[in-house]
């Protein structure tokens, strides 16, 4: 395949940070953190017990504090947890307010109060009203998050002080596509209000469109990636693929997109030039942008930036730790402090993918922050204490999953949603993910283990 040739981008000129830093000013990201730093293997402790919602505890191994968000009482009986993609912005600006979701997709909006790590509901609105999915928050605004219409096709605008969503973009009017049965896919928000959208398909790995919209100007542009063609006009020799997931980047240039079919490898959409090209290099594991760089976890932890050149050369973050012979974590990596021209640290959640008990290496099962400024150095604050039965594999190596979801409650533990999918605050001081505690939350209303949402203050105590 010819890939499209590309403009000379100009990159990020970031800035090199000492190890010793002056506490950040308010709202502003720290660069280091006041947490252990190190690469000993900590076994887990005996599991905490924990009361209902809104209790507060230490983490025993690392000194940072928690809170439990939610519990059987916050909605029927219902799981509850954080969106499926950790690259999701759950958090307002100044961690006032935050968003999690039932194991139905109903969204359930927070105060939050981070002085005292106080969590309650907000009187009037027990649920944001017909939104459903992704809710991330503005960049710029602390009262207003956006999300899909549960009825339209529709992307709204929530104001959390009028308690009002006002229509931002109907799908159908501004591009003229069909969105088939009503699925408006992976969506998110820029620092500067533009929004990326995947629809056409009938869910997940099937939609086609990729959709760049600025909410200022109104103005769009649509990738059609499996007909390979821009605004209508064709890709010259396109790959021709569906999409599974797409994010866009703080700056709101580039869109990276993982396909659902046709393609083994992510691609990156760079709106400003018109280009599209493939990550090819080291491109497995999850992944989170910043402005125009990113993040990603092929078993050890990679930056690079995102034009064409940069997705060829990435850089080690952090050897792998001392212990397993091989770093086989799975982790979900969350950027949502990023700043223009700072080497923010990113935040990770990690888990194993084969289910081996007290991890024998450090980093496992943990919250953890990772440096980008290429010290290697590796912050850690929690045990998540979710357990994640994988599920099992056939003859030919595919997950075994019985198509009946009563069924699968009764013979089949995997669960997608036990997997602590994280989110940190954009004032990078606060990470919510969700955690089964090892299967000791109850049962949902399927049988299954369910699971609650907790926050870790990234600061060990005194």
């Amino acid at each position: 395949m010819r890939r499209m040739m590309m403009l000379p981008v100009a990159t990020l000129v970031l800035s090199c940070l000492a190890l010793a830093a002056e506490p950040a000013a308010e709202n502003e990201p720290p660069l280091v953190y006041n947490a252990v730093s190190d690469t000993k293997h900590y076994p887990k402790p005996d599991l905490p017990k924990i009361g209902p919602a809104g209790f507060t505890f230490e983490d025993p191994t690392f000194g940072c504090p928690l809170v439990r968000v939610s519990d059987e009482k916050t909605f029927n009986s219902d799981p509850v947890h954080t969106p499926a993609g950790a690259a999701q912005n759950t958090w307002n600006t100044d961690s006032t307010l935050f968003v999690v979701q039932t194991g139905g997709g109903r969204a359930i909006p927070f105060r939050f109060d981070p002085k005292t790590l106080k969590v309650s509901r907000i009187p009037g609105l027990d649920t944001l009203p017909g939104i459903g999915g992704d809710t991330p928050f503005s960049y710029r605004e602390k009262d207003v998050c956006f999300g899909k219409d549960v009825r339209r096709n529709v992307i709204v605008r929530f104001d959390f002080a009028a308690k009002e969503a006002a229509d931002v973009l109907d799908v159908t009017r501004v591009t003229g596509l069909e969105v088939v049965n009503r699925h408006l896919g992976a969506f998110g928000v820029s620092a500067n209000d533009c929004l990326n959208l995947t629809f056409g398909g009938a869910g997940q790995n099937r939609d086609m469109y990729l959709l760049w919209y600025d909410t200022k100007t109104g103005k769009s542009h649509v990738w059609n990636t499996l007909e390979g063609t821009i605004d209508g006009k064709p890709i010259p020799d396109a790959v021709k693929f569906t999409q599974h997931a797409s994010e866009i980047d703080r700056s709101g240039r580039y869109i990276w997109t993982t396909p659902g079919r046709g393609s083994n490898v992510p691609w990156v959409w760079d709106v400003e030039q018109g280009t599209v090209y493939p990550m090819t290099v080291q491109a497995m594991g999850h992944r989170a942008v910043g402005y125009g760089d990113m993040v990603n976890d092929p078993h050890i932890m990679l930056y690079r930036t995102l034009d064409a050149e940069g997705l060829k050369n990435p850089k080690v973050l952090a050897p792998h730790p001392p212990g397993e012979p091989y770093f086989a974590y799975d982790s979900h990596q969350s950027w949502n402090n990023a700043r223009e021209g700072k080497h923010v640290p990113v935040l990770m959640s990690t888990y194993h993918p084969l289910e081996r008990g007290d991890p024998k290496c450090a980093w496992g099962d943990e919250v953890i922050a990772v440096a980008t400024d290429g010290s290697k150095r590796v912050w850690r604050f929690a045990h998540h204490r979710s357990v994640v039965h994988m599920p099992a594999r056939d003859a030919d190596g595919q997950r075994a999953m019985p198509r009946d979801r009563t069924k699968m409650a009764a013979t089949q533990p995997y669960n997608f949603w036990d997997t602590p999918r994280g989110n940190v605050s954009q004032d990078g001081r606060f990470f919510m993910f969700t955690s089964n505690w090892e299967d000791t939350l109850g049962k949902d209303r399927a049988g299954r283990f369910r699971q609650d949402v907790f926050i870790v203050k990234l600061e060990r105590e005194p």
